[in-house]
């Protein structure tokens, strides 16, 4: 495993979770804080770029009817084409050469190339569980469950800041259905079998709100668990209005390195 990324990984969690204000903290201090924070995520996505070629090459070699019937994704004969949805946007994967372009032709970035790679790859036809999982139930996830709970599930408790009804408008906003759990929840479809849900409880005079990111029990027979968190870091980002590229994104597969998976 690369220690060069877990080394940054910790650095920017340790800092992140640290219980005192940033603004009391040393300026020198501050300015190791941002500096990894910005260097984490590009450092994961230049080392992610091999990777994608592998997977490329290794799934050029697989019969691509195959691939789409083991991912629920759809598959057009004619143009030896796979077609997948990531949180509803259609995505489009001629064979063999499994370059992701959206309905405009443009070529998807890096990022989310790799999790439609992985998800093709990683594909088992298993059906759905309708089980719901915490981030640290997944296989491995034990291992990374506290930085998720940082990069996702603090985050969105923080940026709704007990706002139920701006939490709610948001996740109707991004077609969520709605479920029973905590004081208001939702569950997306990330990918075709890749469902993730969201929770928000309200705080009181003795706590502060807090929200959960969950997954459908099937999610590990479709995706590595980093994968995975990388998915329910993306849904928090879009119901907070960022980008799903964001460098807060990004960060949560920035914790582990590509090869790790």
């Amino acid at each position: 495993m690369n220690t060069c990324y877990n080394r940054i990984a910790n650095s920017i969690f340790d800092i992140r979770r640290s219980s005192f204000d940033i603004q009391t903290m040393p300026l020198r201090f501050q300015d190791q804080r941002n500096k990894l924070a910005a260097q984490a995520p590009q450092k994961w996505l230049d080392n992610l770029a091999p990777k994608v070629a592998r997977l490329r090459a290794e799934l050029a070699r697989r019969d691509p009817r195959d691939l789409a019937e083991r991912s629920g994704a759809t598959y057009d004969a004619a143009q030896q084409a796979i077609q997948i949805e990531l949180w509803g946007k259609p995505y489009t994967l001629v064979h063999p050469e499994l370059v992701a372009r959206d309905a405009t032709g443009t070529e998807a970035g890096t990022y989310k190339q790799a999790l439609l790679l992985m998800y093709l790859d990683t594909a088992d036809e298993t059906p759905l569980a309708h089980k719901w999982l915490a981030y640290r139930e997944l296989p491995g996830g034990m291992f990374y469950a506290d930085a998720f709970h940082g990069y996702a599930e603090l985050r969105l408790a923080q940026a709704f800041n007990g706002d139920l009804a701006r939490f709610r408008t948001a996740a109707v906003g991004l077609k969520g259905s709605k479920l029973t759990f905590g004081d208001a929840s939702f569950e997306f479809v990330a990918l075709p079998r890749i469902l993730v849900a969201a929770v928000y409880w309200l705080g009181d005079e003795d706590f502060p709100s807090n929200a959960s990111i969950l997954f459908d029990a099937a999610a590990s027979h479709y995706l590595p668990t980093d994968a995975v968190g990388a998915l329910g870091s993306q849904l928090v980002s879009r119901l907070i209005g960022q980008s799903d590229e964001d460098p807060q994104t990004l960060t949560a597969l920035a914790i582990q390195p590509p090869d790790a998976a």
